[in-house]
């Protein structure tokens, strides 16, 4: 039997999910609550409002996370809710905490986070399977609907706890925001070499993918390259003294973090010879 969901939210990862289960023939899109989509979209209807919110097996809050608790309190009080019923939100951060109106009410609470950056609804809906995501629940039958659920997008799916969401999201966080920030500091480095924008780009990404490439088979100790796990010292005093004070200080921030991973392959005399160079022109306050 066909499972009937709602979709509350319909941005990237609304449209997402709503595109891909709506040609899924075990679930059976119903409602979608939106102010921007037009009638019928995915199939759907679409309402402005939850008012008039019919009964489904699974409610899919995509909203954005301080919306969450807000929006799991009015369907409470507005949605008819059993003990079949699964409301889910879609938060890589958010605890099933924040769905506490919707449990007191007898429903099933879980969480879904897919680990994937869905820069648009075209292209996450073509790559979206295959990637990993993580589920959230307290009783065994919202896990049971969470496996489903993932099952159905594609993803694969594994358990994290809830003490353990925040740090869990940081470490996402640092390993897609910090490497884009990563690259447009690097690609800022040749703004002096007047290089066309793409190929900049291209110079910087295809490095970096070859590093992400190297990552997916060795442990990142092993996958280090560069003058630092080197022991270079002459390369990294070089690099330093062709940069501006400010890039010089966001280098040796990034530097500081590479040997201190590097320092397991490193002699005593190389580390001390590196954070020398990484030391030096640092004023004391």
């Amino acid at each position: 039997m066909k499972k009937i969901f709602h979709i509350v939210g319909a941005g990237r990862v609304g449209q997402t999910f709503a595109a891909l289960l709506s040609r899924h023939p075990d679930w059976q899109l119903s409602h979608i609550i939106s102010n921007s989509l037009p009638p019928n979209a995915f199939g759907a209807t679409v309402l402005a409002d939850m008012t008039d919110l019919p009964p489904a097996d699974v409610v899919i809050i995509a909203t954005p996370d301080n919306a969450i608790e807000a929006t799991a309190e009015r369907l409470a009080r507005e949605v008819e809710l059993s003990p079949q019923t699964l409301v889910l939100h879609l938060s890589g951060a958010q605890t099933i905490q924040v769905l506490q109106a919707v449990t007191a009410q007898g429903a099933l609470a879980g969480s879904l986070h897919p680990v994937f950056a869905f820069a648009n609804v075209e292209y996450s809906v073509a790559h979206l399977a295959g990637n990993l995501c993580a589920i959230e629940a307290e009783q065994a039958q919202a896990v049971e609907i969470l496996q489903q659920l993932a099952n159905a997008l594609g993803l694969t799916a594994f358990v994290m706890p809830s003490e353990y969401k925040a740090r869990y999201h940081a470490a996402l966080s640092a390993a897609s925001n910090f490497s884009v920030a990563l690259a447009a500091f690097a690609q800022n480095l040749l703004v002096p070499l007047a290089l066309p924008e793409t190929l900049s780009r291209r110079l910087i990404g295809s490095l970096m993918q070859q590093s992400i490439d190297n990552l997916g088979s060795l442990p990142p100790l092993q996958a280090l390259t560069g003058p630092i796990v080197r022991g270079d010292d002459s390369t990294v005093a070089a690099h330093l003294a062709a940069m501006t004070a400010e890039e010089q200080a966001a280098y040796r921030v990034w530097a500081q973090m590479t040997l201190n991973l590097a320092a397991a392959r490193l002699d005593k005399q190389s580390v001390e010879k590196v954070q020398a160079v990484l030391n030096s022109g640092i004023k004391s306050v």
